[in-house]
C-alpha cells in the first residue's frame, strides 16, 4: 500500500531554518523520505521553542538543528515532524546531559491550525510509541532495530556470555548480564523521569531519586540521570578498571576525555573494534574537549564482516528504558540510523595493564530515618599499598546537599527511600563508591512539600498542599506551586466529609502514581468509613479504607518503609474509644486494634516517629497521657506521668526531636504548656515558662545556623493571640506573632522555603511565613476557585489592555481578569493553574520569546521562555507552561479573537453569530510594548 492510500504526505520545506546554531530567513531543504506533495512548511524556531518547553530546558541550551535531520509528514490531516537538537556548547553539563541517549531527538505533532506539540522524545530513527504509518511517512530508518523484545534480548546476551581472562572480556561479560535491567518507573521516552540503580553505585554528583522506584535487581532505590556513562562505567569499574575513573562522569564524552588522558589514538569513524571497548557517538562536526556526546555503549563481540555486537545502557524500548543487545552492527550506519545523519563513532578501549587497587569504603550509620531529624554517617576506607585521602557524600535529594569529610550528617526532607552514596578517593588515585539506603519516615499534618522532579539533578520548586474540610462538608486544597508570584488559590477536590474534625495528610513516593511523591489526605467520610483523597496522574482519586473512626475522633497517620517500598498507617479512635490502626499492606488496607486505655476525648491524638518505631499519643478516659508504641517487637502501652495533670480535653502536639527521641507538648493543670520527652524507656517532663493556657497547639524541629535542630511550639493564648515558644529543657524564649486567630492548622518547616504557620481566624485563612526575624502573614482564599476566576487576559500595551478589558467585560469576566504585569502572567502561566490568553502581538511574543528579558519567578533571560500554544479555544485549564494566543494574523482582528476565546473559556460556545475564529498570528522574537 502506497503512502497516498493511507493519507500520507511528506513535507519538503523548512521555513525560518534553525540550523547550526543560526537563524535564517531563508528555507532549507529537508530529509525527504519520498517525493510526494508537501503539507505547510515548519518553523525551525517554532520547532525549537517546542522542544525546549516540553523537556523544560533552560534558555539557549540548543545550538540548532542537526542537518539533514528534520523530516516531516502529513497524516489523516495531522501534521508530524521529528528533528535532532544539538545541546549549545555553553549549557552547563547536567543540560548537556539532558541530550544524551535520545533526548536529543524529538518528534512533534499538530493538528490543523493548531500549534507544534512535543510528543515524545528518544532514539531518532526509532519512533517508538508512534503508528507504524507515521513511522513509515517519517522514513525512520531504524524502527526495526528498536522493536526486539528484551526477553529474546536477555536470551541472547546470556548465551554470548564466554569465559573471561582478561580485564576488556570481563567488562563485555558484565555488560551483558546486565542486559534487561531497566528504569524504576517504567517510561516510553525521556521527557519524564530516568530512573537507574547505575547512578547510585557511581556516586553520581547530582544526585535525585524523586520520582524514582526501587530496583529488585540489586535491591536499591534508583536514582534520576541519563545514564548510558555511568552504566558503561559501573561496568569498567566491576571488571578491576582503576585508573582514573574519577575523571568519568555522567556525561557520555567523559569516555573521550579519558581516551584523550590515556594518550589513545581516538580516530573518528576507524579503529578496530574489541569486546570491552566504549564505543561513544558524537553529533556531525569537530570534536572538542571537553566533549559533549550523544551515548556510549559496550562493544561485547566483534563478528567476520567487521560487524559488531553493542551493550547499551539508558536505550529506550517499546516498553522501558533498559540495558539492551543489539548484534551486528556496522557502527556507521547504525549510528546514522540511531542517533541521526552524520552521526560520528570513537572507540575507547580499557587498560590493559596491572590495575592500581581501588579503596575499599564501608559506611556507618542508620538504614532508617525521621523526616526533620539530623541522620548521621561516617566512612571509614582501606586501600592496599596507599591509604584513603577523601570522601564525598551524596543524599539523594539534589545536589545541594552533597557534602565531603569522612564524618557527616543530613537532615532528610520528607518520607521515602533515599540512597546515601559514599565515594572514597585514595592516595593512588583509585575511587570506589558504596549505596546505603535510608528508609525515611515522616508523620502527618494538614500540610504536605511535594518536591519537583522536572530537572533531574534539582528538587525545586517545591508545590505545597494544605488540605480542609469545606462549608458544605467537601474536601478542598489549598495549593501553591513554590513559584514566587503564583500565590495560593483553593480548589474544590474530591472527597466528602464528616461532620468534625479535618483531615490529616502525608506525602510519601506512591507506587500507584509511578512511585512520584504524592500527597494523600486521609479523613472520617461522610459514610463513617475512613477514606483518602490522592493526587493520581490523571487527577484527584477518593477511595475508602478499611475502618470506622468515631464521629469526634481525630486523625493522625504516619509512613513505614518496608522491603516493597513506603507504606502509610492511619491511626484514630473506633468504637468505645479503642485506639486503632488502619495501614497499607501491600494492595490492600488492614485494620487492627492497639493496646491501651479507651478514651473519651478522641480528638486528642498526635504522632511521632522514632529509628525504633512509632509513638502514638492521647488522653484515656481517666484523662492520663498515653503513650502506644511500636517498638519493633509489636505494641506496647504505658502512661506518661507529669507532675501537674493534664488538663482535660487538652490539645496534643507530637514531634521526633531526635532521631531516637520525641516529644509531646500539652496543657497542664495550672494552664501552663509542658512537654514529655523520651529518655530511654521513661519521660522526663518540663514546664514550658511564660505560656497559658491554649485550645490549639502545634509542633515543629528548626535547623539551627551551628547545624542542630531545636524544638518549636505554637500555640494560642486565652485572647487568640498566636505565640510562638521555642528552645529546649529550661532555656526557652516565648514571642508573639501578629493578628489573632481561633486555631492553628499546621505548621510546615520543609527545607528551602521559609517556616510557615497555617492559621484560622473564624472563616480567614492566613499564612504566616517566617522572613528573617520576623513573620509576614497572607491571607489565603477561603473558597474553592471556579474556573472564571482562573482565566488570566494578559496584555503587555496599554491599547492591548483595553481590547483585553473590553472581551474579559463581554464574556462575563471581572476586571481583576487581565492583567499588563508579565511576571504575573508568566507565574499563573507556569503553574497551569491558569488560562492565560496572551492578547495582541507584543503580550504573545512575551510569552513566547521574551526578547525583552523582561524579569519573570524563574529568572530567564533574554531569548526564550518555558512556555508553547495550547490548543484553542480552551474552557479547560490548558496544563503547566501552556498559553492561549488572541494575537491575530491582522490586528484589526485582534479584538475579536481576544473576546472570541475569552467568551468560550467561560461559557464552552462562541458568541453567537460567531461562526469561525479570526487566524492567529505566529509568535516573533520582537522587543515591543512594557513589562508592566
Amino acid at each position: 500500500m502506497g503512502l497516498r492510500a493511507l493519507g500520507v504526505v511528506v513535507a519538503g520545506t523548512l521555513s525560518a531554518g534553525f540550523l547550526g546554531g543560526s537563524l535564517a530567513g531563508a528555507s532549507a531543504a529537508v530529509s525527504t523520505p519520498a517525493a510526494v506533495s508537501t503539507p505547510a512548511a515548519v518553523s525551525g524556531r517554532v520547532l525549537v521553542q517546542a522542544y525546549l518547553s516540553g523537556r523544560h530546558l533552560p534558555v539557549g541550551a540548543v545550538a540548532g538543528i542537526r542537518a539533514g535531520s528534520l523530516r516531516t509528514a502529513s497524516v489523516s490531516r495531522t501534521q508530524w515532524a521529528i528533528a535532532d537538537f544539538t545541546p549549545s556548547a555553553s549549557a552547563a553539563p547536567g543540560v548537556q546531559g539532558e541530550f544524551q541517549d535520545g533526548g536529543s531527538a524529538a518528534i512533534f505533532s499538530r493538528a490543523m491550525g493548531q500549534p507544534w506539540q512535543l510528543v515524545q522524545t528518544g532514539p531518532y530513527g526509532c519512533g517508538h510509541g508512534l503508528a507504524a504509518r507515521v513511522r513509515r511517512a517519517l522514513d525512520l530508518p531504524a524502527a526495526m532495530i528498536c522493536q526486539a523484545p528484551i526477553a529474546t534480548q536477555r536470551r541472547a546476551a546470556s548465551a554470548a556470555r564466554s569465559t573471561a581472562k582478561t580485564i576488556a572480556q570481563s567488562i563485555a561479560n558484565i555488560a551483558l548480564a546486565q542486559v534487561g535491567v531497566s528504569d524504576a518507573p517504567a517510561v516510553t521516552s525521556f521527557d519524564a523521569v530516568d530512573c537507574d540503580p547505575y547512578t547510585p553505585m557511581v556516586g553520581a554528583v547530582s544526585p535525585n531519586a524523586d520520582g524514582c522506584g526501587l530496583d529488585s535487581t540489586f535491591n536499591l532505590k534508583d536514582e534520576n540521570e541519563e545514564w548510558c556513562s555511568d552504566f558503561a562505567k559501573w561496568a569498567w569499574q566491576q571488571a578491576g578498571v582503576t585508573t582514573d575513573m574519577s575523571a568519568i562522569n555522567a556525561g557520555a564524552g567523559s569516555f573521550y576525555d579519558w581516551g584523550a588522558a590515556q594518550h589513545e589514538p581516538l580516530r573518528v569513524d576507524a579503529g578496530t573494534p574489541a569486546p570491552g571497548d566504549a564505543v561513544v557517538f558524537f553529533p556531525p562536526g569537530d570534536i572538542a574537549t571537553p566533549a559533549y556526546a550523544d551515548h556510549v555503549g559496550i562493544v561485547t563481540g566483534v563478528n567476520s564482516g567487521g560487524t559488531v555486537n553493542l551493550v547499551n545502557g539508558d536505550f529506550l524500548g517499546t516498553s522501558n528504558i533498559s540495558v539492551q543487545y543489539n548484534t551486528k552492527v556496522s557502527l556507521t550506519s547504525w549510528a546514522g540510523e540511531i542517533w541521526g545523519p552524520g552521526e560520528q563513532w570513537v572507540l575507547i578501549a580499557p587498560p590493559t595493564g596491572t590495575q592500581q587497587p581501588a579503596p575499599v569504603p564501608v559506611i556507618s550509620g542508620s538504614h532508617v530515618g525521621v523526616t526533620g531529624t539530623t541522620a548521621g554517617f561516617s566512612a571509614s576506607g582501606t586501600v592496599r599499598g596507599g591509604s584513603v585521602t577523601q570522601y564525598q557524600w551524596t543524599f539523594g535529594y539534589g545536589q545541594n546537599a552533597n557534602q565531603a569529610g569522612r564524618g557527616v550528617s543530613t537532615v532528610f526532607p520528607g518520607a521515602g527511600i533515599y540512597p546515601v552514596t559514599v565515594t572514597a578517593t585514595s592516595s593512588l588515585g583509585t575511587v570506589a563508591t558504596r549505596t546505603w539506603d535510608v528508609d525515611v519516615a515522616g508523620a502527618s499534618s494538614a500540610v504536605t512539600s511535594i518536591p519537583s522532579d522536572a530537572v533531574w539533578s534539582l528538587t525545586a520548586p517545591t508545590a505545597q498542599y494544605l488540605f480542609l474540610p469545606t462549608a458544605t462538608g467537601g474536601l478542598a486544597a489549598e495549593t501553591s506551586d513554590g513559584i514566587t508570584g503564583s500565590g495560593w488559590l483553593q480548589q474544590a477536590i474530591r472527597g466528602q466529609l464528616s461532620s468534625g474534625r479535618g483531615p490529616t495528610a502525608l506525602a510519601y513516593p506512591d507506587p500507584a502514581v509511578a512511585d512520584a511523591i504524592t500527597p494523600h489526605a486521609y479523613f472520617r467520610s461522610s459514610g463513617g468509613t475512613l477514606a483518602e483523597t490522592y493526587l493520581g496522574q490523571l487527577g484527584w482519586i477518593t477511595q475508602t479504607l478499611a475502618g470506622q473512626p468515631e464521629p469526634a475522633s481525630a486523625l493522625a497517620a504516619t509512613t513505614a518503609a518496608t522491603a516493597g517500598g513506603v507504606n502509610p498507617a492511619v491511626f484514630y479512635f473506633g468504637a468505645g474509644g479503642q485506639l486503632s490502626e488502619t495501614a497499607e499492606q501491600g494492595t490492600s488496607w488492614v485494620t487492627s486494634m492497639l493496646p491501651g486505655p479507651d478514651t473519651t476525648d478522641a480528638g486528642s491524638l498526635a504522632v511521632a516517629n522514632t529509628t525504633a518505631g512509632v509513638d502514638v499519643f492521647y488522653l484515656c478516659s481517666s484523662g492520663a497521657l498515653v503513650v502506644t508504641s511500636d517498638t519493633g517487637q509489636g505494641w506496647q502501652s504505658a502512661t506518661i506521668s507529669p507532675p501537674s495533670a493534664v488538663a482535660a480535653a487538652s490539645p496534643l502536639a507530637a514531634i521526633s526531636t531526635g532521631a531516637d527521641q520525641a516529644s509531646v507538648f500539652f496543657v497542664d493543670r495550672t494552664g501552663s504548656l509542658a512537654e514529655a520527652t523520651s529518655v530511654g524507656s521513661t519521660w522526663a517532663v518540663h514546664v514550658l515558662p511564660g505560656t497559658t493556657a491554649t485550645t490549639s497547639l502545634a509542633a515543629a524541629t528548626v535547623p539551627l545556623a551551628s547545624g542542630g535542630l531545636t524544638p518549636e511550639v505554637f500555640w494560642l493564648s486565652r485572647l487568640g493571640q498566636p505565640a510562638l515558644t521555642s528552645g529546649s529543657g529550661t532555656k526557652w524564649q516565648t514571642s508573639a506573632l501578629p493578628g489573632t486567630a481561633t486555631s492553628i492548622l499546621a505548621v510546615s518547616t520543609y527545607p528551602g522555603l521559609p517556616q510557615e504557620l497555617f492559621l484560622a481566624d473564624g472563616t480567614t485563612l492566613r499564612l504566616d511565613a517566617r522572613t528573617g526575624s520576623g513573620w509576614t502573614a497572607t491571607t489565603l482564599p477561603n473558597t474553592p476557585v471556579t474556573f472564571a476566576s482562573r482565566v488570566l487576559l494578559y496584555a503587555a500595551t496599554p491599547g492591548d489592555d483595553t481590547t483585553a478589558s473590553t472581551a474579559a467585560s463581554a464574556a462575563g469576566l471581572p476586571a481583576s481578569a487581565v492583567t499588563e504585569d508579565f511576571a504575573t502572567a508568566w507565574a499563573a502561566a507556569l503553574t497551569g493553574n491558569y488560562l492565560v490568553i496572551a492578547v495582541g502581538q507584543a503580550a504573545d511574543d512575551a510569552l513566547y520569546f521574551n526578547t525583552c528579558g523582561w524579569t519573570n519567578p524563574s529568572g530567564e533571560g533574554a531569548g526564550g521562555t518555558p512556555f508553547d500554544l495550547a490548543s484553542e479555544p480552551l474552557d479547560q485549564l490548558p496544563g503547566v507552561d501552556l498559553y492561549e494566543n488572541a494575537a491575530a494574523a491582522t490586528a484589526t482582528q485582534t479584538p475579536p479573537l481576544a473576546a472570541d476565546l475569552a467568551y468560550y473559556a467561560l461559557h464552552g460556545t462562541v458568541p453567537t453569530g460567531v461562526t469561525t475564529l479570526p487566524a492567529q498570528s505566529t509568535p516573533a522574537a520582537v522587543c515591543a510594548g512594557s513589562p508592566g
